[in-house]
Parts: C-alpha cells; sequence; structure tokens
C-alpha cells in the first residue's frame, strides 16, 4: 500500500487467511479474522471472499449486521459497534453492539451505522486502526469526519475484525391460488 492511492493495489503482497493455503475450503470451516494489523503489514486482499457464518432470521428484513461470531443485528436506527461501546454524542437512543475481539483491534467504540433514506452510513468513531468499507473488489477509507455509503453485500473491516452487512428484502407472501 502506498501513501499515494490507498487500499490494495494489485502488486502489493497478500496477507492471505491460514484456512486458505492448504487449498480447496472444508464445508463448515469459517474464518473471518486477519491476525495482522499495523503499519508495514500487508493488507487483506478486497477480492478474497469473506463467510460469515449462520444466516439471517427469517423475521428480519432491512439492515443486517452479520457478525463474526454468527450474530445478526437489524439495523433499525444508529448502532455503536466496539468492544466496550457506550453512548456517542447525537445519538442517546444508538444500539450497542459489542464485539469480541482478542486482538484488540478494535477500539471500545470503533464506528457508528447509520441507516439513512434506504441506504446504510458508517462514521469512524476516531479509533486507532481505523474503518475500511470493502465492496466491489476496493477498500475505501471511512473518515472520522464524515458518513460513508455502506452498498449491500460489503464487508466493513474494524481493525482486523471483520463485520458483514446485508439488506434483507422482506418476503412478500405468495398469492393464494385462486378455486
Amino acid at each position: 500500500m502506498n501513501e499515494a492511492t490507498p487500499g490494495f493495489q494489485p502488486g502489493d503482497p497478500v496477507l492471505r487467511p491460514p484456512w486458505l493455503t492448504g487449498g480447496d475450503l472444508e464445508p463448515g470451516l469459517v474464518d473471518t479474522r486477519t491476525r495482522l494489523v499495523g503499519r508495514g503489514i500487508p493488507p487483506r486482499d478486497p477480492s478474497e471472499p469473506v463467510f460469515f457464518p449462520g444466516g439471517p432470521p427469517r423475521h428480519v428484513s432491512g439492515w443486517v449486521l452479520l457478525l463474526a461470531d454468527g450474530d445478526r443485528i437489524a439495523v433499525d436506527g444508529p448502532v455503536v459497534v466496539g468492544r466496550k461501546p457506550f453512548d456517542v454524542e447525537g445519538f442517546p437512543d444508538a444500539k450497542l453492539v459489542t464485539v469480541e475481539d482478542r486482538e484488540k483491534t478494535v477500539s471500545k467504540n470503533h464506528a457508528i451505522l447509520l441507516p439513512y433514506d434506504g441506504g446504510l452510513f458508517v462514521l469512524d468513531l476516531n479509533s486507532t486502526n481505523g474503518v475500511s468499507v470493502v465492496a466491489n473488489r476496493r477498500r475505501t477509507v471511512v473518515a472520522s469526519t464524515e458518513f460513508s455509503p455502506v452498498p449491500d453485500g460489503a464487508v466493513i473491516e474494524l481493525g482486523s475484525y471483520l463485520l458483514g452487512v446485508d439488506n434483507v428484502i422482506p418476503e412478500t407472501p405468495e398469492a393464494a391460488p385462486e378455486a
């Protein structure tokens, strides 16, 4: 990664997950964490697939966060994510979502997500290891001064913790057959 163009560059070395170096994936194997973070460490290749365990509950629709431990969090208002999140000024009713990060690359209050006008937006809360949105094989660094859009199917990188985003469309009941 160079300073002129941030993000993963095709010539950069790729930090591959340990489960991917041996060949094909075993059906039940899931690893969503990058073990190393910091200056000089190769970034995760944004074109690498990320797998999250489980699936969204059937009764949830709208924006959903997919956590590495399999939990699903509906985003129906502001959501603060961190190791030990607390209230953020201006968002007194925000949902506080605690993520387990043994490497402590996630700050206590790392990021806030906000659904607005049908979309989802994220803001870095001055975290130590930053926030990035990975979508369409591109990594976009999120600033702590303005909300950045998060497209459906994106992965949000909070330090080395990966957070999936899904926009679940409500199921429409099938029309009853005419008698």
